[in-house]
């Protein structure tokens, strides 16, 4: 069962990384819920990342990026998606994920994004999937946020065992 999983995780790493010419665009990530989950949380209304990244989300690592949480070094071939929900509350003192509202991924490769750190970045928004255009025309307005990623390579996410 692992074999196939990671089988699976490494045909899906290829894939992206078949597509990083320089013109190319970030492919969509298909079955990146299958990666492993690397961390879950709540953004309020509150927090200066409201409102867009106000709700629940969810982060995923292909096998190359797992390998960089555990090591603190992300090789090329690296893929990070933050997977972003609306927070509804469905009754009592719960919060839940409502509506997806966008995913935003982080590929590392360290030549086509020598610019960026080594890091391209995208996003595609709700679950029709449509590419934000104006975040890969701009890669910089992510990357100054994530040069004050703590530690670890411009991501914020740590692994925890």
């Amino acid at each position: 069962m692992h074999s196939r999983r990671r089988l699976a995780i490494a045909v899906a790493s290829l894939g992206l990384l078949a597509a990083s010419d320089a013109t190319a665009p970030i492919a969509y990530p298909d079955g990146f819920r299958a990666w492993t989950h690397i961390a879950s949380g709540v953004v309020g209304p509150a927090s200066p990342a409201a409102p867009k990244y106000e709700g629940v989300h969810h982060i995923y690592a292909n096998a190359a990026a797992l390998e960089g949480y555990r090591s603190g070094r992300f090789a090329d071939g690296a893929v990070i998606v933050y997977d972003q929900w609306t927070a509804v509350q469905p009754g009592g003192d719960s919060t839940a994920a409502g509506e997806r509202k966008f995913i935003d991924i982080m590929v590392r490769d360290s030549r086509r994004f020598a610019a960026t750190g080594g890091w391209g970045y995208t996003e595609f928004q709700g679950a029709q999937k449509t590419r934000v255009e104006a975040i890969e025309q701009n890669p910089k307005g992510c990357d100054g946020c994530h040069q004050r990623a703590p530690g670890q390579d411009r991501v914020f996410s740590a692994w925890r065992d």
